[in-house]
């Protein structure tokens, strides 16, 4: 989990080290720990998610939507998952989604009502958005009482103009009264909002090992999928970097010294 690793050698810090399981070859564990380790503090310290909760993940095709339709699957909660395109939402639910949704093209309160309408009127429990500016009002419009709203990107822009004073609510809310006057968007219904960065999660080795260990853990006893879309050569940096700026490629590329 440290730096400067385009090389043959480099300095590993102790406190970035974590052991490998004998069963989990190094390409694996490679491909796997930034994004997978991403969405496990997601799921276990910015919100603790139980079996039976109902979680809304957007970007649900990215790198670490992926890690979290399967990791939320794997411990009993239902997943509803947003992305731009039918292909990107089959992947999805390939990997764990239960419900797809077409965020992109629908009307931001008919999207609110679906929610809704899924979850029994109550909501989710918890959004982990990574898409930031145009999800922002909608996702935070779908979280039950006392649920909570997990930024963690912004792959549309950064979030504007929300204030944790009261001002009035552009999407239609859980309860319906609470439209007609003006309000705190979080204290309506007590959501806790966080902006979590995973390496303040895994600042100790201590949290680094235990984190590690878990996902080891997963991949073992649930056989998780490990996207890997290519291994290179350390000499072949370029076309590596080239076919990643191409946005052609799914799952993670390896360098290998």
């Amino acid at each position: 989990m440290a730096q400067s690793a385009y090389a043959e050698y480099t300095p590993a810090p102790v406190k970035s080290t974590v052991p490998i399981p004998d069963s989990i070859d190094t390409k694996t564990a490679a491909a796997s720990i930034l994004q997978a380790l991403t969405a496990i503090t997601l799921i276990r310290d910015a919100h603790e998610v139980k079996k039976g909760d109902w979680i809304l993940v957007t970007a649900a095709a990215g790198g670490v939507g992926l890690w979290l339709c399967q990791l939320l699957k794997s411990i009993g909660a239902h997943v509803i998952a947003t992305a731009s395109t039918e292909e990107k939402r089959n992947l999805a639910k390939q990997n764990g989604a239960e419900v797809l949704l077409e965020y992109h093209e629908e009307d931001r309160d008919v999207f609110v009502k679906k929610v809704l309408e899924i979850t029994g009127g109550e909501g989710v429990h918890a959004v982990f958005d990574s898409v930031g500016k145009s999800t922002f009002d909608s996702s935070l419009a779908v979280v039950r009482r006392k649920g909570s709203m997990v930024s963690f990107g912004n792959a549309s822009g950064p979030v504007e103009g929300f204030s944790l004073a009261y001002v009035s609510l552009p999407l239609l809310m859980l309860q319906q009264e609470l439209t007609k006057k003006p309000c705190s968007r979080l204290a309506a219904k007590n959501i806790k909002l966080v902006r979590p960065t995973l390496f303040n999660y895994i600042a100790t080795r201590e949290e680094l090992q235990a984190a590690a260990k878990e996902l080891w853990s997963f991949i073992e006893k649930d056989g998780l999928n490990v996207r890997i879309h290519d291994v290179y050569p350390l000499s072949d940096i370029v076309r590596a970097t080239e076919d990643i700026q191409s946005r052609k490629t799914t799952g993670k590329l390896v360098l290998k010294p």
